[in-house]
């Protein structure tokens, strides 16, 4: 075997240097979102656990119910659960590799020198990118096969075939692939014929697989729609927030395109072609009114495949003049790190990258705010063979023992079908009057305040407010028909599973800790608790930290804040053995008539004026209690500082 001469390897380099320097942009941008993990993901993952377990594609309750948007993306989940994989750190894998395969496909497409470099780097700096990236979902990978599917398309000859074949995949990516499938080959088709017999044969089979799949899928389901299409486009009437919303992330785009003019000129006849995947996209946008989850991720396809099909067909644009071209990269990468904030608003803001120093000791899930809480006082109150009726049934609806209705239809057939026919509320009255039906626990969410909106008496009768969860810009309340909790033994089994099945969650094993501790067995949680500190120095409680306190009222209750873990005054005495390197009281001082006792290991340690307790160099047991003796008084919060936090010696 000849080696190949350095003027090769150094063209080569050169010929490839943009492409690895994209995928290192990529990973620093995809770093801070990494840690996150969204609860919409544990819907698919869900559904591929059970199919993995049981061998049936049904939802944790047993229900053939379709109530996810990936079938391609949970087939993936449940391969790597049958082969005993983490799937939850395989989920953003696939989101960072199909991104990263995306980024390396556009390298290879777009033209060399500056500009096209520039319109390379643009994109993989652009903010929706790297978001969904680092997130485990499957708006990528549709992404990709987008680009893909479009760029053969619109090539010809045996790429056509090829580039339908992938477009068929996207149809099993998302419901909107339906859409390029029946758009891209029929432009590539009227573009450059006749068809080479090998393309047209390619095409042929993924098609008749598709309509296999599509066979397969409605003799098991018994629907010809996803309940995701129901509740997200059917049940919702048109409005201007889906404009708005498109416009907002456009916006975001704005300097990505700018570089995309300059890297490739296009013939006027071709611009319509190469619009149409963006256009595609942000038709559903629009027509869905927004997207549940925002920040590009329904317009990242949609600029990916009009990105692939511009330097597919465009030709090589040279820019001169060094001082116009360094002011349009500094323009275009600004425009590109900026992020896309909220639901439907049309600012800006930069993208946050100081959580990169983070990440050595954040790799690991974080499960947004404020769900974290929200799973752990139901896996430790709410008794084996419960229904809970919730708005939210991510991870809610993998808690072993516990029976979800989703009030919001995603996977429930019923509910999913009287939201599109406008019976919400007349479904729900009758699941609430039938006293053989009616849930055990009403979970509602108020995602914009703190305060719950009144609810209707026919709602919550027979019920008591069992908690309550703020945090900053809403709220979770639980009402409960009984006081009847777990015992012991069951909330052990329902961790120990719950750990198992979700490895790279560190807030599951710290409320394990937690669990096990106010158990008196603190053998078990101290374990937890090393084993936790040892695989994550910084263990990411959440997402991102929320903006202020929230509190779980009852037994068990945890509250956190932006320095840490809290324990807030309260009606009862509070009382937890936690793993502490140092403990603040937040206020300085207690309520009047309030008090504070801190007992460690050695005895009692007493804080100083500050409030401050010092720490130490090991992880030890405290008894924190806080004891309100007016509970009229404001309440005082006690804060745990994170591990990481350097030990005072």
């Amino acid at each position: 075997m000849v080696a190949d001469p350095p003027d090769a390897l150094i063209s080569r380099a050169r010929r490839h240097g943009r492409g690895l320097l994209a995928l290192f942009v990529l990973l620093v941008g995809a770093a801070p979102s990494w840690p996150s993990s969204v609860d919409d993901v544990y819907i698919a993952l869900g559904y591929a656990r059970h199919w993995a377990e049981r061998g049936e594609l049904t939802w944790t309750t047993g229900e053939r119910v379709e109530g996810f948007s990936s079938p391609l993306f949970v087939a993936m989940m449940a391969l790597f659960a049958r082969l005993g994989l983490d799937v939850d750190l395989w989920a953003q894998g696939v989101a960072l590799a199909s991104a990263a395969a995306l980024l390396w496909g556009l390298h290879r497409l777009l033209p060399q020198g500056r500009t096209g470099t520039l319109a390379l780097l643009a994109f993989a700096a652009w903010s929706p990118l790297d978001h969904w990236a680092g997130i485990g979902m499957e708006s990528t990978l549709f992404a990709l096969l987008v680009a893909m599917g479009w760029s053969g398309a619109l090539r010809g000859g045996s790429a056509w075939g090829w580039g339908v074949a992938a477009l068929a995949l996207g149809t099993l990516t998302r419901p909107e692939g339906m859409i390029h499938l029946g758009v891209a080959p029929a432009i590539g088709w009227w573009r450059s014929r006749p068809r080479p017999l090998g393309g047209q044969a390619i095409a042929g089979i993924a098609v008749t697989g598709l309509l296999l799949v599509q066979g397969v899928r409605f003799a098991w389901f018994g629907a010809l729609t996803a309940t995701p299409y129901l509740v997200k486009v059917a049940a919702i009437p048109l409005t201007t927030h889906g404009a708005q919303q498109a416009a907002g992330e456009l916006l975001t785009a704005a300097g990505m395109a700018v570089a995309v003019v300059l890297a490739c000129r296009v013939r006027p006849r071709d611009a319509l072609w190469i619009l149409a995947p963006l256009a595609i996209e942000v038709a559903v946008i629009v027509r869905a009114s927004g997207d549940w989850m925002a920040w590009g991720r329904i317009l990242l396809p949609g600029v990916a495949g009009s990105l692939a099909a511009t330097a597919t067909i465009g030709e090589p644009r040279p820019i001169r003049g060094r001082a116009v071209f360094a002011a349009t990269v500094v323009a275009v990468m600004a425009a590109s790190a900026a992020d896309p904030e909220g639901y439907g608003a049309i600012d800006v803001r930069l993208r946050d990258l100081r959580a990169l120093a983070r990440f050595p000791a954040h790799f690991s899930h974080g499960l947004d705010t404020p769900l974290a809480e929200d799973v752990a006082w139901a896996v430790d109150h709410v008794p084996d063979g419960a229904t809970v009726a919730t708005t939210d049934v991510g991870m809610l609806g993998d808690i072993p023992g516990v029976r979800t209705v989703d009030l919001r239809g995603l996977t429930h057939r019923p509910a999913a079908e009287a939201i599109a026919a406008g019976r919400a509320e007349e479904w729900m009255r009758g699941l609430l009057a039938d006293a053989e039906r009616r849930p055990t626990f009403l979970r509602l969410a108020s995602w914009e305040s703190e305060v719950h909106p009144e609810y209707p008496t026919w709602m919550t009768d027979g019920y008591s407010v069992g908690a309550e969860l703020r945090y900053g810009g809403g709220s979770i309340r639980w009402y409960a028909q009984d006081d009847r909790t777990p015992d012991a033994p069951q909330r052990r089994h329902r961790w120990d599973t719950l750990l198992a099945r979700h490895p790279s969650q560190p807030f599951l094993r710290w409320h394990a800790a937690l669990s096990a501790a106010a158990d008196d067995n603190l053998d078990r949680a101290l374990v937890l608790l090393r084993e936790g500190h040892r695989r994550w120095p910084s263990m990411a409680e959440f997402a991102a930290p929320p903006r202020s306190v929230s509190f779980v009222d009852g037994t068990r209750a945890l509250a956190w804040g932006e320095s840490g873990f809290a324990l807030r005054c309260g009606e009862r005495l509070v009382s937890r053995r936690i793993q502490a390197f140092e403990l603040v009281v937040f206020h300085g001082e207690s309520p009047q008539g309030s008090r504070l006792l801190v007992t460690a290991e050695t005895g009692s340690v007493a804080a100083d004026a500050a409030g401050t307790i010092p720490g130490s160099d090991r992880p030890r047991q405290l008894v924190v209690s806080l004891e309100c003796m007016d509970s009229s008084a404001p309440g005082a919060t006690v804060w745990l500082g994170q591990p990481d936090v350097t030990p005072t010696r």
